[in-house]
């Protein structure tokens, strides 16, 4: 308790434990002249703030909780002892009103800041090793992978060959391992990137298709077309990611399975909520009991997978779990012993991107504005719709040419060739990330003047500093905000000639 000239006039039991005094030597001080400033710690502690605060609760009579403090308190035998205290201020009044006393309040919270630092050195340590495990294990693995190929393709006896074959697969084995397990771990520290939109379903899953017949065709099992009754077409997902996803169950729908049997992929609405859809695959393999679908989602978990001769690992359905749980999905089987199972995907349902969704309204609804001459603009995006709608957008400004590349080093070689007036630039993108993109634009003394707009769905600020601190000319975020974007290109692209 301090009286309005911060004396102590009185103190806890527990205030003397934390901060190691006696009641006699403290009472009837003045509050600094207990703890007085200490110039060696970092300016974490003392009058500067404390004082700041106490000042603040006197002007304002209202209660005021400081930031966490770092207080070095001496030790009755002279040495110093390090604690971290959550503090807080608070004015009592007497009956006319003025200024009695003001309640200083203490929490030792060293053992917590503490444990917060460890944890931050753990993760840091965690990324460390993960990144220098996939490094390790991936040089030798490309040796493996590269002779063995190598030997496939040379002259040798069916024997040897066989044996390259099978050297072949199990370095593509590993290379699959290491894949599962780094992204389960990132998933598990919250690093793994994603960038939701909506994604049309039926390209992705034509893709997966085509991808997996040639592994059908050996298992003797038929992919059925894609049907979709209800006519929804589009999730909100990371398209990678949503693939990534699908091509494990349909693997496993088709390893698992009978020979002839067939595999069926649906599309529909998500239960009875007309804001989800539902993507199933159905085998017509031999379906599991209650209790192996229970341990379906736990890692290395192979069932009787082992003993069938089937390959794997038993990470592809822990990590899809994962995958979809950080879309923000759901992820489940329904299965009947004897006769299949149907493992399904519920997402956000994403209608596909128009300009009518999008805020300003239509296009039709934009003043349209004329530059003095051409300009080109290279949009470096892997999702067509919403490279459709940024050129449903550039109706407003027909003197602009879009130039769209999907994949990062396509973005790269096209803006050195055709130097565009402006890069519109995507971050999660197939091949390099779109910071690598950035960071090499900068890098390029062709490339390094041209203005270079990040368009985002990671809306974090943390994200934004660290690209725009990067070098992007601006930092725009999806849904897009059809109106800002049109400012964007107007502040870049005027006064700027494109080259006949």
């Amino acid at each position: 308790m301090l009286d309005p000239g911060l004396t102590i006039v009185g103190v806890t039991d527990a205030y003397l434990d934390a901060t190691l005094t006696r009641r006699e030597a403290i009472v009837g001080r003045h509050l600094f002249d207990v703890f007085p400033d200490n110039p060696d710690d970092d300016g974490a502690t003392g009058e500067a703030n404390l004082g700041a605060s106490l000042k603040r609760v006197m002007q304002t009579g209202k209660p005021h909780t400081m930031a966490t403090q770092k207080y070095d308190i001496r030790r009755p035998d002279g040495s110093f002892e390090v604690r971290y205290w959550s503090c807080m201020n608070s004015p009592v009044f007497d009956a006319d009103g003025e200024l009695a006393t003001i309640v200083h309040r203490a929490e030792d919270v060293s053992e917590l800041v503490r444990v917060n630092a460890e944890l931050r050195a753990a993760s840091t340590a965690k990324d460390e090793f993960l990144s220098r495990m996939s490094h390790e294990l991936r040089t030798p693995l490309t040796a493996v992978s590269g002779f063995s190929e190598l030997l496939t393709l040379a002259e040798l006896e069916p024997r040897q060959r066989e044996w390259a074959g099978l050297i072949r697969s199990a370095s593509h084995h590993l290379s699959r391992l290491i894949d599962d397990v780094l992204d389960i771990s990132r998933i598990a520290a919250g690093q793994l990137s994603m960038s939701l939109e909506p994604v049309a379903l039926g390209p992705l899953l034509y893709d997966v298709i085509e991808l997996l017949r040639p592994l059908a065709g050996r298992n003797d099992v038929t992919l059925e077309p894609v049907t979709s009754p209800g006519g929804h077409g589009y999730a909100f997902a990371d398209s990678r990611r949503l693939k990534q996803v699908m091509i494990n169950l349909v693997v496993n729908a088709i390893k698992y399975n009978r020979r002839g049997g067939s595999v069926q992929i649906r599309v529909g609405a998500g239960g009875a909520e007309a804001e989800l859809v539902r993507i199933a695959v159905t085998d017509t393999g031999h379906g599991m009991s209650a209790e192996a679908i229970g341990k379906l989602f736990v890692p290395f978990e192979r069932l009787d997978a082992a003993e069938t001769g089937i390959e794997g690992i038993g990470l592809g359905l822990a990590l899809s779990r994962n995958l979809v749980d950080a879309m923000h999905g759901e992820i489940g089987i329904d299965s009947v012993p004897g006769e299949g199972s149907t493992f399904w995907v519920e997402l956000a349902r994403g209608d596909e991107v128009t300009l009518a969704d999008a805020p300003g309204g239509a296009v039709a609804t934009l003043a349209t504005r004329v530059y003095d001459g051409a300009r080109r603009v290279l949009y470096v995006e892997d999702t067509l719709a919403n490279i459709r709608l940024i050129e449903a957008i550039l109706h407003a400004r027909p003197q602009v040419e879009l130039l769209p590349a999907m994949q990062g080093q396509v973005g790269l070689d096209l803006a050195r060739e055709h130097l565009p007036d402006m890069i519109l630039l995507d971050i999660h993108l197939p091949d390099i990330d779109g910071d690598e993109v950035l960071a090499r634009l900068r890098a390029d003394p062709t490339t390094r003047g041209i203005p270079a707009v990040v368009l985002s769905a990671d809306a974090t600020e943390k994200q934004r500093t660290r690209l725009l601190e990067a070098g992007a000319a601006a930092y725009l975020t999806k849904p897009i905000d059809v109106a800002l974007l049109l400012d964007t290109f107007d502040r870049h692209l005027t006064g700027v000639r494109t080259p006949s």
